[in-house]
């Protein structure tokens, strides 16, 4: 897998680390091209970032999560960062959920991005039961996409989440009828809609309003001194 890291100062890291994946068909350099790591340093926000290539084949080869704990989230915690988050874009939005339905007590959170919600016969469960909360409890199956939507599911039904999800799209998106089974099982302070469709200047516009409104721009995470960096992977 390739990986890029980006720190917010060259001999300190932030306690915080936040790992950003891309939508399919794209690889981390567009996330340079699109203007996302600046506008996430235009925002002097103390937060170290990593972009990380996960791809479709690692969803149809059933090594997304290992290549994402092994990879991606043991490193870093390794590295002592203290605060994970993972954030998506689509299918990188679809692999972030995936990974926290198995590993959702490693990470601080997660942000998605116009998610991908699943094939057609999934959401058809889905909407027939009636909702994802009253799906979870008669479908036990957790091949492919319903693992995260159980996973989901159950976390709305508590009183406080394992990792609290924030969740952004298009109101044109083209995903956005899936969508909203999803979003229903979110807080209303946590989804956010704004003008757009699928395509890279909404997903843009929904991760300045992140950077700006959510969780990271709340709180200034703290740095810590260390010896090696590497940023590159």
């Amino acid at each position: 897998m390739r990986k890029r890291t980006e720190l917010y100062a060259p001999a300190q890291r932030s306690a915080t680390l936040l790992v950003l994946l891309p939508p399919s068909l794209a690889s981390i350099d567009d996330f340079y091209e699109q203007g996302f790591v600046d506008a996430l340093r235009q925002r002097n926000l103390p937060v170290d970032l990593l972009l990380a290539d996960v791809t479709a084949q690692h969803v149809i080869d059933k090594t997304l999560v290992s290549a994402l704990h092994t990879q991606v989230v043991q490193p870093a915690r390794a590295e002592g960062y203290r605060s994970i988050w993972l954030a998506g874009i689509s299918m990188g939005a679809f692999s972030a959920l995936h990974y926290a339905a198995h590993h959702a007590d490693h990470l601080a959170g997660l942000f998605l991005l116009a998610p991908y919600p699943g094939t057609g016969d999934v959401l058809a469960e889905i909407r027939a039961a009636g909702g994802a909360a009253l799906w979870c409890q008669h479908q036990t199956s957790t091949l492919d996409e319903r693992a995260w939507w159980h996973w989901l599911a159950r976390e709305s039904l508590q009183a406080q989440w394992t990792s609290p999800v924030y969740f952004g799209t298009g109101s044109t998106d083209r995903f956005l009828s899936g969508q909203r089974l999803l979003s229903d099982l979110l807080p209303d302070d946590r989804v956010r809609v704004l003008p757009g469709n699928h395509q890279w200047p909404t997903w843009k516009a929904l991760w300045e309003d992140w950077l700006d409104h959510g969780p990271l721009a709340c709180g200034q995470a703290p740095l810590q001194t260390v010896e090696h960096r590497h940023t590159s992977a």
